[in-house]
């Protein structure tokens, strides 16, 4: 039986932090609080949703004092912890998460400072990208000679989720079923797949594709008009009712994201032993191995390439890039024929999430998690 180590999870709303709080390491107990404001809030863990515009006159990082009786903070989402006494660690998915995502302010160097001086504190034990990507992403942001100082405090630990304990629906009605879950549509990259979607059911008869997430008015005539679209709108699913609806009845998960910096739904899909079709967009290549359990699709059009064009990237992702188009239907349309080819990659996903030695199981993630939250006690 190993020693209870009271662990105080300043966490976000996002469901990635689900997995986390329903499956604690071994011997360790979460005491949560829930950051339930759209951004984070500064100096104090109060909601203050304003932190973003803020920023934009007084740029500040996500800070928080945590008062507690844990044994150690874990902070997520790049908040720093401020005159901390507890041992406290932080993770992160990209290097500007400190600032809510806004690249301009984490280039100023009172902004850098305040985030150094509380990442070098004697009491920060460990800082935890969420991928390679985030680290580089975070040795950009910071700049090369200030990670320097912090290197030693810095491991990628990836987000893991357990197998899913429900088998796939078995379907003997002959369609191929393609599924997509995301909220932002433009950032999603909707506007390829339904393009691509548009080109697929010329060619095949059999397709349905179901998609949970906005519609935006200037294309929600267009994407009813397409075969076999399903616009799922139910807003609050339990996990299970999400693979029930969105993973166990599908054959294929797609999504050419070029916004996310991880992408939880990758590791639910796999889980759900579906093979992915997706971009080569930030930590997605570190998710799915192209051509083992999925397809990746090239594309520079991701947001790691427009850190410092923020308004440029807006309005990229609302055109339509034909190359991208294409390889979606090229590597679609080789998972919609060869149905055995999807077992197989399926399969080898789900594999992935089974093995107790892999990066992306949770009992894999657990227990180096716990290693590091004994570490931070010595």
């Amino acid at each position: 039986m190993k020693k209870k180590i009271k662990v105080q999870l300043l966490a976000s709303p996002h469901p990635q932090f689900d997995e986390v709080i329903d499956n604690p390491p071994e011997g360790v107990q979460y005491k949560v609080n829930r950051i339930k404001a759209k951004y984070h809030g500064w100096v104090c863990e109060n909601r203050i949703t304003w932190h973003k515009r803020l920023m934009k006159i007084l740029p500040i990082p996500r800070m928080a004092h945590t008062k507690t009786d844990a044994d150690v903070v874990h902070s997520t989402r790049g908040i720093i912890q401020v005159m901390q006494k507890k041992p406290w660690i932080v993770d992160l998915e990209c290097g500007h998460i400190f600032t809510s995502f806004n690249w301009k302010a984490i280039q100023s160097p009172v902004v850098r400072k305040i985030i150094m001086n509380s990442l070098m504190s004697k009491k920060c034990k460990r800082i935890l990208p969420q991928s390679d990507a985030a680290r580089r992403s975070f040795v950009r942001a910071i700049g090369p000679k200030n990670y320097a100082k912090i290197k030693d405090k810095v491991e990628v630990l990836y987000l893991a989720i357990r197998p899913c304990d429900k088998k796939k629906v078995e379907r003997n009605d002959g369609k191929v079923v393609l599924s997509l879950l995301g909220k932002s549509f433009y950032g999603k990259g909707m506007t390829h797949m339904l393009k691509a979607y548009e080109i697929l059911t010329k060619k095949y008869d059999n397709l349905v594709f179901r998609y949970k997430g906005t519609l935006p008015p200037k294309w929600e005539d267009f994407a009813k008009s397409l075969p076999g679209f399903e616009h799922v709108t139910s807003k609050h699913l339990s996990r299970d009712e999400l693979f029930d609806k969105m993973y166990l009845t599908a054959d294929v998960y797609v999504m050419p994201t070029n916004k996310d910096n991880y992408g939880v739904v990758f590791l639910e899909a796999m889980s759900a032993g579906l093979p992915i079709v997706a971009t080569t967009s930030f930590t997605v290549p570190e998710l799915v191995d192209d051509g083992v359990t999925g397809f990746l699709i090239k594309t520079n059009l991701t947001h790691e390439n427009y850190y410092d064009r923020v308004d440029q990237y807006n309005k990229d992702i609302r055109k339509v890039n034909m190359n991208i188009v294409k390889q979606l239907v090229e590597k679609l349309s080789i998972l919609i024929e060869d149905s055995e080819l999807r077992e197989k990659m399926g399969k080898t996903a789900r594999a992935k999430i089974e093995d107790v030695n892999n990066k992306l199981n949770i009992n894999c993630r657990n227990k180096r998690l716990r290693e590091i939250y004994e570490e931070a006690l010595e």
